[in-house]
């Protein structure tokens, strides 16, 4: 597909790309092979005949667990760019092992939804400013710049979502109002309807999805949204803003994420977190802190070590002089 030229809607994947893609979020590692070359891609198939929602589950959750959600690119590179191109996003996330925001990721996860057959569409959202600054008691949202997956099965709609950071959903999510469901242990999700408190008309209601840490801490709101479609060309736009405005933090601090599976039971138990100076690890509700970041290359190394990742050295040549880079103290 030229670059120039806007991919169609949707973008499919052939089978030998599918077969990478399980491969790469380790989909059936046992599975033995078969004459067609694709035994992931045949028993994934045989798992959406039984139950579409139990195969769509267990995709979400190994993609959370092996596609580190993250903005690496805008520091770790000489373009300090990112592109939502579904070939340079399969080619990052898929055969580069690298990271991904949300319009990476869930970008990526709705072509492998579509290549598959399931009936999905892409809406926007807007984060909460309590997400953003870190701050719960902050209000409000930021402008739209966020990606959600709204799938169809046996007439419900869920939200999916591989794309959020800490707090991503580890399961489709039934657009139901006031429906709660698990988190990561003991964290909990939740949907409410509502409308903004910057809405002029107060009877339009969104959909608003809320986290917390654990039942006796209060909830918090993570993104709104709407079940409106929203088409390549205006994830172009948001992407352009997200990866680009100074006002973002995305381009001022680096930062990574990539959720723990219990792989007996593909239960989320924990997570791996990477910010500024620390990569944390949140597991059954307890936070260790394994490792201090002194320098760029004790932050190289970590993103190998719990994040899979490996850069070129002109990659990460590209954060010097920029905010986020570590600098000796």
């Amino acid at each position: 597909m030229p670059a120039t030229k806007l991919p169609t809607s949707p973008y499919t994947l052939n089978t030998d790309e599918l077969e990478l893609y399980l491969q790469r979020i380790r989909y059936a590692d046992n599975a033995a092979p078969t004459a067609a070359g694709h035994p992931r891609l045949e028993q994934l198939r045989r798992s959406m005949e039984d139950d579409l929602l139990t195969a769509l589950t267990e995709l979400q959750r190994r993609h959370l667990a092996a596609i580190a959600w993250g903005n690496t690119a805008l520091h770790y590179s000489n373009h300090h760019s990112i592109s939502i191109h579904p070939a340079c996003v399969f080619k990052k996330l898929v055969v580069r092992c690298l990271d991904g925001y949300c319009m990476e990721n869930t970008n990526l996860l709705y072509m492998v939804l579509c290549s598959l057959g399931y009936q999905v569409y892409a809406t926007g959202g807007r984060v909460s400013r309590a997400v953003v600054t870190g701050d719960s008691t902050e209000d409000g949202y930021i402008s739209l710049s966020h990606m959600i997956l709204i799938v169809t099965i046996a007439g419900n709609k869920y939200m999916v979502d591989v794309g959020l950071g800490r707090n991503t959903p580890t399961s489709p999510f039934l657009l139901q109002e006031n429906n709660t469901a698990p988190l990561i242990a003991p964290s909990d999700m939740s949907l409410i309807r509502a409308p903004l408190a910057d809405f002029i008309d107060q009877t339009q209601k969104v959909w608003v999805y809320q986290a917390r840490k654990d039942p006796y801490n209060p909830w918090i709101p993570q993104y709104s949204f709407s079940e409106i479609e929203f088409l390549f060309e205006d994830f172009t736009m948001i992407n352009f803003f997200t990866s680009k405005s100074r006002a973002m933090l995305f381009t001022q601090k680096l930062a990574c994420t990539r959720v723990i599976l219990d792989e007996q039971h593909l239960d989320p138990i924990g997570i791996y977190i990477l910010a500024g100076r620390e990569v944390k690890r949140v597991l059954h509700g307890k936070t260790e802190t394994l490792q201090e970041l002194k320098t760029e290359e004790d932050r190289v190394s970590a993103l190998a070590e719990y994040f899979n990742m490996q850069f070129h050295a002109h990659e990460v040549e590209g954060i010097r002089g920029l905010p986020s880079e570590i600098k000796p103290r």
